[in-house]
């Protein structure tokens, strides 16, 4: 666990290319294995209504007066470092001609802090409401192929407990959540709780750090500490891959090669989404090329890597009987990354479509500030720092990094009703 240094102040990004204001108030935590339902539900308490207004009606009446393009709550989770993240967008005040920005931090802070209650604890018909939501989610996830198949790998390759971590496993938890006890953890996790706020756009710094400070900011320390476990890398340990056959009812059929990558560090990031590129891009597509267009083995494919556990996944949806030669062609592939003729042209193409993509991205609001979100707290390089670090990659990294990615597991999910 690392600890960071945070302004408690917010943090400001000067932003002139957009006619929004993009607020993010974000109450970080370390992820409990007893509080997960705990930590599903809370959002919701936070999302729709609060004291003042008390009905959904009133508050989508109350953000559209207060001229609020959105308003939303979600709980993330990076390794174990989690947050519940309230996000804000209003319109600049040269768009607006108005300025409403009191109105508008007033209200997202009365549904922090002031949501719809009872009896020191929340609203008993909105919670048993959201609780039978989220029950019937699973249930309906549980039905679904793909969750299936997800859940299942993750539980086969994850010996630490944290990469795999699922309310799925812990439904129990849903119904002893009570209207105090969610609220006293709301009380925990928030009001008890320092934010980080970041906001973007074209406004007064000054301006806009006093209302944030008056509402928001409830001590005299210019600095916070953060505790952050975002890295739970998965060392390989077996001598051989294992391997999984499961036949369930469903109507469809998956092969899935997981691999894990020995010894990995940070930088190592870079060479799996270089691989992911090779395996996926529009500038490659070594792996439907092989698989799809030469071979007519698969209907889709898709590839994953999880940067912060050190994992890499091919998952190809298959007819049955082409199992065997489906997983020899997908090894084929994989040691086609270590041939220097095969992947030194399509790395120069894959670098070029970053360079265009970076550009791009730049006009995409989210993703300026949520890039700056994440180099901030150290979640990850920013999109230049990734770019400018992949830049200096060569085939010879990718050929010595293919001996670091090690075959984990081979799990193939068939479907009931192919059974020979």
């Amino acid at each position: 666990m690392k600890t960071l240094t945070i302004s408690t102040n917010p943090i400001f990004i000067k932003n002139e290319n957009f006619q929004t204001i993009l607020i993010n108030v974000i109450y970080p935590y370390q992820e409990n294995e007893k509080e997960l339902a705990k930590q599903a539900l809370l959002p919701a308490m936070l999302a729709y209504m609060n004291e003042k207004y008390p009905t959904e009606e009133a508050f989508q009446k109350a953000l559209k007066e207060n001229y609020i393009l959105s308003y939303s709550t979600r709980q993330i989770t990076i390794g174990t470092t989690s947050a519940f993240n309230f996000h804000l967008e209003i319109p600049d005040k040269k768009t607006l001609k108005e300025d409403m920005l009191e109105e508008q931090i007033k209200l997202l802070y009365n549904t922090i802090y002031y949501p719809k209650t009872e009896n020191l604890g929340f609203d008993n018909f909105e919670l048993k409401r959201e609780q039978d939501n989220l029950k019937l989610k699973i249930k309906n996830s549980e039905k679904s192929f793909k969750t299936y198949l997800n859940h299942k790998t993750a539980k086969l390759i994850d010996n630490n407990g944290i990469f795999s971590r699922s309310l799925i496993d812990h439904q129990s938890q849903i119904d002893e959540v009570t209207a105090q006890n969610l609220y006293n953890y709301w009380e925990e996790k928030i009001v008890n709780n320092t934010p980080i706020i970041f906001i973007m756009g074209n406004i007064d710094k000054q301006e806009i750090t006093s209302v944030i400070k008056n509402y928001f900011i409830k001590t005299n320390k210019e600095k916070q500490s953060l505790k952050t476990d975002y890295i739970h890398y998965l060392q390989p340990y077996r001598k051989e891959p294992q391997t999984i056959i499961e036949e369930k009812d469903f109507k469809d059929s998956a092969l899935s090669l997981i691999y894990k990558v020995k010894n990995m560090k940070k930088e190592d990031k870079i060479l799996l989404s270089l691989i992911n590129n090779l395996l996926t891009s529009l500038s490659s597509r070594l792996l439907n090329k092989k698989l799809r267009d030469e071979y007519n083995l698969i209907y889709s494919s898709e590839v994953n890597f999880y940067p912060n556990y050190g994992l890499f996944k091919i998952t190809v949806y298959i007819n049955p009987k082409n199992k065997n030669i489906a997983e020899e062609k997908i090894k084929e592939v994989m040691n086609s990354l270590k041939d220097e003729k095969t992947i030194k042209p399509l790395l120069e193409k894959i670098k070029e479509r970053r360079r265009i993509n970076l550009i791009k991205s730049l006009d995409n609001k989210y993703s300026v500030m949520n890039d700056y979100i994440f180099k901030k707290l150290k979640i990850d390089y920013s999109a230049k720092e990734s770019y400018e670090l992949l830049k200096t990659k060569t085939t010879k990294d990718i050929i010595e990094f293919m001996d670091k990615l090690l075959l984990d597991t081979i799990y193939f999910l068939k479907e009931k009703e192919n059974n020979e």
